[in-house]
């Protein structure tokens, strides 16, 4: 039990540091300031219910609408110009770089706790989903 009580404790430790990271914090506050933004809010909900009706009719094999590829094409250029949607896919790049690092990390540690060498074990362990 005191294993899995350090094993904790580093783990909070560590989502402490990583929302310490300038990577997380720009993450966070951009979030917030799309929140406050209707029109940029409205332009990436419209996108995802586009794209997930896409995503169906692909899976469904169904034909793809001319009307709703050119509504795909315009929404991502008013999403390119706007300038809170630009901060925010920059914030989310760096934010999806800092933890594919953490993450790689994580995987060389579980994979070999002593050494940290992957090659050792000849197999890559699963993923740990950090959100």
């Amino acid at each position: 039990m005191a294993d899995i009580q350090k094993l904790l404790d580093e783990a909070q430790r560590l989502g402490s540091l990583i929302g310490s990271q300038e990577a997380v914090k720009t993450f966070r506050e951009v979030t917030a300031q799309i929140d406050l933004d209707v029109t940029a809010k409205g332009l990436l909900s419209e996108f995802e219910q586009l794209m997930e009706t896409l995503a169906m009719k692909e899976a469904t094999m169904q034909p793809i609408e001319v009307a709703e590829k050119q509504k795909y094409q315009s929404l991502q250029q008013s999403m390119a110009i706007h300038p809170l949607i630009q901060k925010l896919m920059a914030a989310q790049t760096d934010y999806s770089d800092l933890m594919r690092k953490v993450q790689e990390s994580i995987n060389k540690g579980v994979a070999n706790p002593t050494s940290g060498d992957t090659k050792e074990i000849g197999a890559t362990p699963s993923k740990i989903i950090l959100e």
